[in-house]
Parts: C-alpha cells; structure tokens; sequence
C-alpha cells in the first residue's frame, strides 16, 4: 500500500527513468479523481493532456465534474471526454440496451465546455478477448465497438494533431 510521496517518488521514476525511446504520445491511465497519480504526471511532464474517460451512470459523472475542475484548477489541457459502456444493441433482437443509463457523458462534457471525442458502446467482445489475451482490434472481426473505437481514435489524434 503507496501513499503520498512514495507514490509520487515511484510515478516520477517511472515517467523519467524508463528509456521509453522516441515516442509520438505516451498514455498514462490514472485513476478517476483528483489524487497523487493525476497531480503527480501533470507536474512531471512538460505538456502533459488529460483525457477524460467515463462511464454514463450519475455516480462516475460526478467524479468526471471533479477530475475536469481538478485539471482546469492546475492548468492541465483537456482534451476531450470518451464515453466508455454506452448503449449498444442487443444480439438477439437487435433492441438497443443502456445498461448504464445513457448520454451521461455527453451531457456533462456539452455542461462542462468539454469535447466530446466519441462514444463506446458495452461489448461483451471486449471482455472475452481481454480475458483471452488477444486485443479485440487485433482481431478480423468488426463490430459496432471497434467502428467506434476507430471513430474515437481517430477523432483523439485529429485533435492531438495527428491526424
């Protein structure tokens, strides 16, 4: 168990003794919220960004409004907001279900002054290949998450200046 300056000291080794090579962009998942790991990689990294991911549900927008007002109170750059389990469509009748509530994401980002860089829909997909090991867009198979992810990454690396 880390806390404070332990986990500081070892986010900061981390970002500035690993020979991470030539790199175009480095992401770092942070836990949501305004604790040590975000606060420790804003200040550790010239020109660090913050991407806001979150689920649809009330309770995960709540810790969104505080993570946004965390970066914006540091003067990290937002760069947008990705919804993560969104509505998909129900493989047997074709029925959309929202199993998290929906649009949460959105609505919050369009309250906040925030972009909105895509929407993932819940896929069980994601769950098999990540318990099997194998990257879902490593697969052939499309499907309604990976034309989103797609969307998304690409929406993510036209607003980096990538794309």
């Amino acid at each position: 168990i880390w806390r404070g300056p332990a986990k500081t000291g070892v986010i900061r080794q981390f970002i500035g003794n690993v020979q991470w090579g030539d790199l175009d962009i480095l992401i770092i998942d942070a836990p949501p919220g305004t604790g040590d790991e975000p606060l420790s990689v804003a200040q550790t990294i010239d020109g660090a960004k913050a991407l806001i991911v979150t689920t649809p549900q009330s309770v995960a927008l709540s810790d969104v409004r505080k993570s946004i007002n965390f970066c914006r109170t540091i003067n990290l750059e937002l760069v947008g907001l990705v919804e993560n389990m969104g509505p998909f469509a129900c493989p047997c009748c074709g029925k959309t279900i929202s199993p998290f509530s929906s649009d949460g994401g959105r609505k919050t980002a369009e309250q906040m002054g925030v972009a909105v860089l895509g929407s993932l829909p819940f896929d069980p997909e994601v769950v098999r290949a990540g318990d099997a090991g194998t990257p879902l867009m490593g697969q052939s198979r499309s499907s309604a998450f990976t034309e989103a992810l797609d969307a998304f990454i690409s929406a993510l690396a036209k607003t980096l200046g990538f794309g």
